[in-house]
């Protein structure tokens, strides 16, 4: 996914129409990257991640089922969260979970989520090959778990196309608080962006990573000033500040 520069709000995508389900997923991914741009921007989201922390999978499951179901009313089928689901590579007893499955256009979309806050600190990003690890390890971990699942032990509950959605939702954070100031923290979202593509690209063209077909970025409308993960909130002062978002997704398929 070669782009010089990238724009706010808009998906840019690569999967090949071979991939089974390739032209729907593409249809979903633009509508929900959209939609959950405007969740997150919504002042009751933006008044509760002040109030607590940054998000973790388990609190963004709602945001991502609200987007969902505000974008495509009646054309989504179920949206269930957790569903358990055997694991191939561990025989008939192994059991693993799946994040998300919904309903749409007569396919089952099994999404993988990861959440990572991916440091907006500049000088952070100076260091050329530092966040590696951190940026790569969680997308190559939920590809890795999606295709482990066997889709067949959810008998009848799923539709005939069936597609594997691994899904990587990046956080712009900064410790630095640099608040209402914006070009400097739009310009440190956009950076971010770039940052996170480039190492998934280098670790895909190096063959260490499954390459990542689907990439989108947005800056929030104003930064949210919030806490960290390990922060206690009855001091209730911010520690860090929430700039944008990045989504990376793609279409494993089987190996």
């Amino acid at each position: 996914m070669k782009v010089t520069q990238y724009e706010s709000k808009t998906l840019y995508y690569s999967n090949p129409d071979r991939e089974r389900g390739a032209r729907v997923t593409r249809d979903m991914m633009v509508r929900l990257c959209s939609a959950l741009g405007d969740v997150f921007n919504e002042e009751d989201t933006r008044e509760f991640i002040g109030n607590t922390r940054i998000p973790n999978e388990r609190e963004l499951y709602g945001l991502l089922v609200k987007a969902l179901i505000r974008e495509f009313e009646s054309e989504i089928g179920h949206v269930a969260t957790e569903v358990q689901v055997a694991r191939e590579s561990e025989g008939e007893n192994g059991k693993g979970r799946v994040d998300i499955i919904f309903d749409y256009r007569s396919t089952s979309f099994l999404v993988e989520l990861k959440v990572i806050r991916a440091s907006a600190n500049a000088r952070f990003m100076e260091q050329e090959g530092s966040p590696t690890q951190r940026l790569v390890r969680p997308w190559r971990k939920a590809v890795k778990q999606l295709r482990e699942l066997d889709t067949t032990s959810l008998g009848k509950a799923l539709k005939k196309k069936v597609v594997k959605l691994p899904m990587a939702i990046y956080l712009h954070i900064d410790s630095k608080k640099l608040q209402d100031e914006i070009p400097k923290w739009q310009d440190l979202s956009v950076t971010t962006h770039h940052n996170i593509v480039n190492h998934l690209e280098a670790s895909a063209y190096s063959n260490e990573t499954e390459t990542c077909y689907f990439s989108y970025y947005q800056s929030l409308g104003r930064p949210v000033m919030t806490s960290k993960r390990r922060d206690s909130l009855v001091e209730g002062i911010p520690s860090v500040g929430f700039y944008g978002f990045t989504i990376i997704a793609g279409m494993p398929g089987e190996k």
